[in-house]
């Protein structure tokens, strides 16, 4: 159940119970929260080290535990109020804005499909030419049999990106969001997926990684046993 308080009460209280309230970054990104065995898509609206505020269908009760997931990023919280849609959690520890803004610890190439897909954005709003895709070195048969589960990762995740970025710009239009709530929502699960599966790919322990999966349904898809039946 949500408390009673408005949300600038909440928020405020929240405030109080983080003590000095460290900087928030405002924002829109796509994450899950697990909770009690469930599992819950949500927006992270605005950001700090210390705690989030989140925007969802359901959250638990004021005072539960939480975990937060955001492509292969995850943190443990505590939710500080509850009101409507909206909800403040306080982190089990400090986190990096950087990183949770690019869904991955890895940096480098999270950070070039990012600026990628801010290129192609930029170029979609001036008319003018998307950048290429970069140049990558020749190789021969073995080494790309070896690296191809790699390039493939880096591909879903690079769609993974678009599709978010393109779920947070329809986003901001509330009339876009009232008619087409349903396919927004299913834009935000399939780039979610995609995620996953690139994780997956790179993963030298796949089995432990699908294991690990947030998203119950895609979990339970990926380790149903195959069906020998004619």
């Amino acid at each position: 159940m949500s408390a009673s308080c408005s949300e600038p009460q909440c928020e405020e209280a929240d405030t109080q119970a983080e003590g000095r309230r460290a900087p928030r970054t405002n924002l829109l990104l796509s994450a899950t929260i697990d909770w009690d065995r469930l599992n819950s898509p949500v927006r992270i609206r605005n950001l700090s080290e210390t705690g989030a505020l989140l925007e969802g269908a359901s959250f638990p009760a004021v005072g539960a535990g939480l975990v937060l997931r955001r492509l292969d990023l995850q943190i443990g919280a505590t939710v500080m109020w509850c009101a409507g849609s909206r909800c403040g959690v306080k982190f089990e520890g400090t986190t990096c804005v950087a990183e949770w803004i690019a869904g991955s610890r890895s940096g480098s190439s999270v950070r070039r499909d990012q600026l990628r897909v801010d290129g192609i954005q930029a170029a979609i709003r001036s008319g003018s030419a998307a950048p290429p895709p970069p140049n990558r070195p020749s190789c021969d048969s073995a080494d790309l049999g070896k690296a191809l589960d790699g390039r493939l990762a880096e591909e879903l995740a690079y769609v993974a990106r678009l599709l978010q970025a393109l779920g947070d710009e329809l986003t901001d239009d509330p009339m876009v969001v009232q008619r087409h709530l349903r396919g927004l929502q299913n834009l935000d699960v399939g780039s979610q997926i995609l995620g996953h599966v690139a994780a997956v790919l790179t993963s030298e322990d796949r089995a432990s990684s699908v294991e690990a999966i947030g998203m119950e349904e895609l979990r339970a898809r990926l380790l149903r046993r195959p069906n020998f039946s004619s």
